[in-house]
């Protein structure tokens, strides 16, 4: 475990690098070369913009392998607690099997209490192993938008326990428009081949708006994009019975609409990955209740 959190860190440390650096030879050549201040201050700008997302790109991924490790530490706590009394249950059963005549009714308790902790712990130690592979998968898809990352084009969170891919809006779409342009489509189409590689998964493609213009107006339009996002990733190769559209207009906001930034944050298309339910982890409830 030590060892997948720090691949985790380093492919994250060197998405950051990469970028950063690549924005820093971009200042190092705008200064040699004599650009214009006000192109030097946006390169300036750019390169903190994207120092801050990449660190907030990163923090949101330690915590979810934080998340993640915690609830292995919770499981492993657990089946260590059963283990030790599945020990004192077996030990209680051995003298009672000494004198059988005399301990007959409690034979037979110990044998039930045996059975159901025996059962608790296969429980738990499978909803471990799902939970491990929860996580080396999320590592794994991660790695595959690397490059995409890294150029920008998109980024990857984990929200609610499910993948999160997004796009702004501005690189898919002109403002008021459900046409995509041709730089989303180059996008869309990189990302298209990355979805196909991905096994067993289905894929909702949202559509958000800010708060700008009519109610009804954004409820349509962000339906409308999500539905031409689809419809090009099935053109590009992806298996429609995979993907499924929806709008939530101005209603699902990451930032506030107060700010230009937070509105530009807001308008944006997400690709989430939705979970497979056969391997989601069942822990029994009263487990979950004496926890």
């Amino acid at each position: 475990m030590m060892r997948s959190n720090a691949q985790s860190r380093s492919f994250f440390s060197k998405v950051g690098v990469t970028k950063a650096s690549l924005l820093g030879l971009s200042l190092v050549w705008a200064v040699g070369c004599g650009v214009p201040e006000d192109k030097h201050n946006a390169l300036v700008k750019d390169f903190e913009n994207t120092k801050i997302e990449l660190a907030e790109t990163q923090q949101r991924a330690q915590a979810t392998e934080d998340d993640l490790n915690s609830q292995i530490a919770v499981l492993n706590a657990k089946i260590a607690e059963l283990e030790k009394k599945q020990a004192g249950l077996e030990d209680e059963l051995e003298e009672a099997n000494g004198n059988l005549q005399m301990y007959e009714s409690k034979h037979g308790s110990l044998e039930e209490r045996l059975k159901s902790t025996k059962g608790e712990l296969e429980e738990l130690r499978k909803a471990r192993e799902k939970t491990r592979k929860q996580l080396a998968q999320f590592r794994d898809i991660a790695n595959k938008f690397a490059s995409m990352v890294e150029s920008g084009k998109l980024s990857v969170k984990i929200r609610d326990g499910k993948m999160v891919i997004e796009l702004t809006s501005n690189v898919l779409f002109d403002s008021g428009s459900t046409k995509i342009k041709e730089e989303g489509q180059v996008s869309l189409t990189e990302l298209g081949a990355v979805l196909q590689q991905i096994e067993n998964r289905e894929f909702l493609i949202a559509g958000h708006t800010d708060d700008v213009g009519q109610e009804a107006a954004n409820w349509v339009l962000s339906t409308n994009r999500a539905v031409e996002v689809v419809k090009f990733l099935q053109s590009s190769g992806v298996d429609p019975t995979r993907l499924a559209a929806a709008g939530y207009g101005e209603y699902a906001p990451i930032e506030s609409n107060d700010t230009p930034e937070g509105k530009a944050q807001n308008r944006r298309i997400e690709v989430i990955m939705m979970p497979n339910l056969e391997e989601l982890p069942t822990i029994p409830k009263d487990i979950l209740e004496d926890s």
